[in-house]
């Protein structure tokens, strides 16, 4: 069989460029989880209960400072995890300026796992917390994932009459 020789060409950007615009691009990363991380802080700070969203249809006009969507996604960020959706825009921001400032970057994959367990970590807790008056929601402080975590942790861990977490 015959075998063709390809030519050896020269690459179109050399190394230091090509690594000044890969650190660029993370920096670009960066900064759009910062923004997306004080996005979700907006729809989760200017959140109402009554905001008409996929789950309410009301006539009443969007307080949400992003609108309908930010309506929608507060409410179910709320629905799931209650207070600790408070969790979702810390770590955006937190690894938006880790990219940014060059902090760690490399090791975003391995670490990213440990967000939604510190997430539900903080619903559980959220959970054990008493209501106010102003909540009117029908779960707790905790969303549903914090009741059914409590719920799960309560009967995993049997202490009996002498421990009681509520």
């Amino acid at each position: 069989m015959a075998s063709y020789q390809t030519r050896q060409r020269d690459p179109l950007l050399d190394s230091g460029t090509q690594a000044a615009i890969e650190k660029r691009g993370r920096e670009l990363v960066g900064i759009g989880l910062f923004v997306v991380g004080v996005m979700v802080a907006m729809m989760l700070w200017s959140y109402a209960p009554d905001d008409p969203n996929f789950m309410s249809a009301t006539d009443a006009p969007v307080q949400n400072w992003l609108g309908r969507p930010g309506a929608s996604f507060a409410a179910a960020l709320f629905l799931v995890v209650g207070y600790a959706s408070w969790m979702v825009p810390l770590v955006l921001m937190a690894w938006g300026l880790r990219f940014t400032l060059h902090r760690g970057q490399e090791r975003a994959v391995g670490r990213v796992i440990f967000a939604p367990i510190a997430i539900a970590a903080t619903a559980i807790y959220a959970a054990t917390l008493n209501t106010g008056a102003g909540w009117v929601a029908w779960f707790g402080l905790g969303g549903q994932c914090g009741d059914v975590g409590l719920v799960l942790l309560r009967a995993g861990l049997s202490f009996g009459r002498t421990v009681s977490v509520t």
